[in-house]
């Protein structure tokens, strides 16, 4: 395992830094001393970007910055353009690192129960599809530039602050209009990861000094329902059918490589705390 201090002197750069993920990894890096520096500008021009890194020339940089939904060019403007400025601008001011995270949509369907990091892409999204074109150019960079990367592979991203994604959603119907819609059938599957793990599994990552790709996720699968009856456990409501508006059936990652090489393991494995203590309007 090719770990190493972080560096005391010279921050890391952050994209993103005012989103969900972004502002809670700040807290924990603030708490632990570790330097940062948080981007400021418009990751789509070319120019701005260009401008931070030549006045704030990071060797690190962790991009958490992107676009969950939208339509198809939004994705890619969002997701893959904005890494490709990043990289390119960065690694002209000296940039040596990228710390992405990723999404275990890339995968599509999981080809056995759950994906490995080994597993083909074949993504089944367009956000899967966008987050999977930013990973290829992250690949590029690294195989013509020489840039180190480490690409983060996330299931659902839930936790206080956040205001999107299915527990969320549930939440705040449940609290606003006493009901909840559900897609589909309910029997899709699903990780859940709580941003507190998401940062200590992003930390782990700067202390890395390998190239690698890493699933990052609680051990355990829930289907719909099951968040369903576990929402029944604290709260009174009504569900409400329509028919399925995603591709994508199963996002299960198995996190084994994660184990052994960072020594990353899930600390929350159990959403129940983050359910009763809901507060609508505040993201949880």
């Amino acid at each position: 395992m090719a770990m190493s201090s972080l560096p005391k002197k010279e921050p890391v750069a952050i994209t993103g830094s005012r989103g969900f993920i972004g502002s809670n990894l700040m807290q924990v890096f603030e708490q632990r001393n570790i330097p940062y520096i948080a981007f400021e500008g418009d990751l789509l021009d070319f120019e701005s970007v260009k401008y931070f890194f030549k006045a704030n020339p990071a060797k690190q940089v962790i991009h958490l910055a992107g676009r969950f939904a939208g339509s198809f060019e939004q994705l890619i403007h969002q997701n893959v353009m904005t890494t490709q400025h990043l990289l390119e601008a960065g690694i002209e001011s000296g940039l040596e690192k990228i710390i992405y995270t990723s999404t275990g949509a890339v995968y599509g369907e999981p080809i056995n129960d759950v994906s490995f990091e080994s597993d083909l892409c074949q993504p089944n999204t367009l956000y899967g599809l966008s987050k999977k074109m930013a990973e290829d150019v992250i690949l590029h960079h690294h195989l013509v530039k020489g840039i180190k990367y480490i690409i983060l592979r996330f299931p659902n991203v839930y936790g206080e602050g956040n205001k999107k994604g299915v527990l969320y959603n549930f939440l705040k119907d449940i609290h606003s209009k006493g009901s909840i819609t559900i897609a589909g059938d309910g029997k899709q599957s699903r990780n859940f990861l709580h941003v507190s793990d998401a940062c200590e599994a992003i930390i782990k990552s700067f202390r890395y000094n390998q190239n690698d790709i890493f699933n990052i996720s609680t051990t355990g699968k829930t289907s719909i329902n099951g968040i369903v009856s576990l929402l029944k456990q604290y709260y009174s409501f009504d569900t409400i059918h329509k028919a399925a508006d995603n591709n994508l059936k199963s996002l299960l990652l198995d996190t084994s490589k994660a184990e052994t090489i960072l020594g990353f393991k899930a600390i929350i494995n159990d959403p129940s705390s983050y359910i009763q203590n809901f507060r609508c309007g505040e993201g949880g």
